[in-house]
């Protein structure tokens, strides 16, 4: 059933993957044009430092979950390379049920964020609900990567070593 689980957080992976090149890809596209109209023209356009912002944000929250997968966010790891391969294994379980029950509570709260939001975007025809989906969307996908990452190391833990994953 994990292998099953893993296939589709594969195919999940590179689907941000993709959107992730393509959200970098506009940011860096439309801060040329700004750069370009700015600087060239005396143009300079209101909605481009806008757009970038909404879009980082976009970029932020779908990158974290690949980071969470492929366990590549910064950490201080000193101390735990001096501990068995087992022991690794639990802590690092004990801290993906750690990161559920965090990015359960942050979804929570985004939900409710996004429920009164009455803003609007000062340059662009979007609503600040529209920007604020991102929390809730991050949050579920860096769940469902960490009940993949709690229970590959609960199974090293346990002696069962797992297939190691692909997808990276």
């Amino acid at each position: 059933m994990l292998t099953q689980y893993s296939r589709f957080l594969n195919g999940v992976q590179k689907a941000l993957k993709v959107l992730e090149i393509l959200l970098l890809s506009a940011i860096v596209l439309i801060m040329v044009y700004q750069c370009v109209m700015r600087y060239i023209f005396q143009q300079a356009q209101p909605w481009c430092e806008e757009l970038s912002l909404y879009l980082s944000i976009y970029s932020v929250f779908l990158g974290i979950p690949i980071a969470v997968r492929r366990d590549s966010h910064l950490q201080v790891d000193f101390l735990l390379s001096f501990l068995s391969k087992k022991t690794r294994s639990l802590i690092a379980g004990v801290s993906s049920v750690a990161a559920i029950v965090f990015m359960g509570v942050f979804f929570w709260y985004s939900l409710s964020l996004i429920q009164h939001a009455t803003g609007a975007s000062t340059t662009l025809p979007l609503r600040m609900r529209d920007i604020y989906y991102s929390f809730p969307i991050g949050a579920i996908l860096v769940i469902l990567f960490s009940v993949e990452a709690a229970a590959l190391n609960f199974a090293r833990f346990l002696g069962r070593e797992p297939l190691e994953k692909e997808g990276d």
